[in-house]
């Protein structure tokens, strides 16, 4: 749980009860399913009790997952598993266009835009247009800086 198990039992006494508290006031949503379980820090509410526990990491910073290999630690299982990919060397994305290769899904969506030359990014010094936001700040810095 945290730093100790009676701390950390106390917590979760706690998050029971202020849930219970919660239904009896009827502060959940319409549907009871579907968020009744609820943070004991924010009051967001969570369809169940590990959701609730996982997303509590957030504010108490508790970091459960360590990687073998350089020991960074993460809140959740599947971002432990996604950070592996760099030591492992996986990456099971891959583009439908080019067969290129990516470790992480965001890097895959990225590239697509090279395919449909889709450039939403336009520069308002000279109108060169980008297909991500970054490649635009840096060109602005690299050619507009001193405007």
């Amino acid at each position: 749980m945290g730093p100790s198990d009676s701390h950390g039992r106390i917590l979760f006494d706690q998050v029971l009860n202020s849930n219970d508290r919660a239904r009896a006031q009827g502060a959940t949503s319409g549907n009871n399913k579907d968020k009744r379980f609820l943070c004991m820090f924010c009051n967001k509410g969570f369809s169940c009790l590990q959701k609730v526990e996982i997303h509590q990491r957030v504010h108490t910073g508790e970091k459960p997952f360590s990687c073998t290999q350089c020991h960074m630690h993460f809140a959740q299982a599947g971002n432990l598993k996604r950070h592996q990919r760099v030591h492992t060397g996986e990456k099971p994305y891959s583009c439908p266009q080019c067969e290129k290769r990516f470790s992480h899904q965001h890097q895959l969506k990225m590239h697509l835009k090279v395919h449909t030359e889709e450039r939403p990014f336009a520069c308002t010094h000279c109108g060169k247009r980008f297909s991500e936001r970054s490649y635009l700040r840096i060109h602005q810095q690299k050619n507009h800086s001193t405007l």
